[in-house]
C-alpha cells in the first residue's frame, strides 16, 4: 500500500482494490468479530477515508499518528512553546528536512501530511 500512497493513488481504483484484499483477509476466519483497525504506517493516515469506506461497519479505525500527535500535543501545552504561533515557532526553530529519496515526491506527500507547503528539502544519501 506504501507505493501507492506515495504515488499519490490515494482515492485510485486499484488502491481500493487492494486494501478491500486486506481487509477482507484482516477480517476473515477467526478475526471476523475484531473490532478495531490501528493505523500503524506513517502513510496509512492518508488512507482513512477510503478505510473508513471498505472497513466493516462494526471496526474502529485508530491512527496511531494522530494519537502520538495528541500526546504530543498535551506535552507541549505545558511549554509556552504550544501558546506560541506558527511563524514565531519557525523563527526560533526553522524547519529543516531531509530526503532519501525524491525531493520532489517528498515536497508534494510532506505538503499534504503537514497541511502546508514544503519550501526546502535537502536529499541526502545513506550510505551502508
Amino acid at each position: 500500500m506504501v507505493p501507492l500512497v506515495e504515488e499519490g493513488w490515494t482515492e485510485h481504483a486499484v488502491t481500493e482494490q487492494v486494501a478491500r484484499i486486506y481487509l477482507g483477509e484482516a477480517f476473515a476466519d477467526g478475526f471476523r468479530s475484531a473490532d478495531v483497525l490501528v493505523l500503524g504506517c506513517t502513510h496509512y493516515p492518508l488512507l482513512k477515508p477510503l478505510l473508513h469506506r471498505i472497513a466493516p461497519p462494526h471496526v474502529t479505525i485508530v491512527d496511531s499518528a494522530e494519537s502520538t500527535a495528541d500526546a504530543v500535543a498535551e506535552l507541549l501545552g505545558r511549554v509556552s512553546l504550544a501558546s506560541s504561533s506558527q511563524e514565531e515557532r519557525r523563527s526560533v526553530s526553522p524547519l529543516k528536512f531531509f530526503a532519501t529519496d525524491s525531493v520532489e515526491k517528498f515536497r508534494r506527500l510532506g505538503a499534504r501530511f503537514l497541511g502546508h507547503a514544503i519550501d526546502e528539502v535537502q536529499h541526502v544519501d545513506l550510505r551502508e
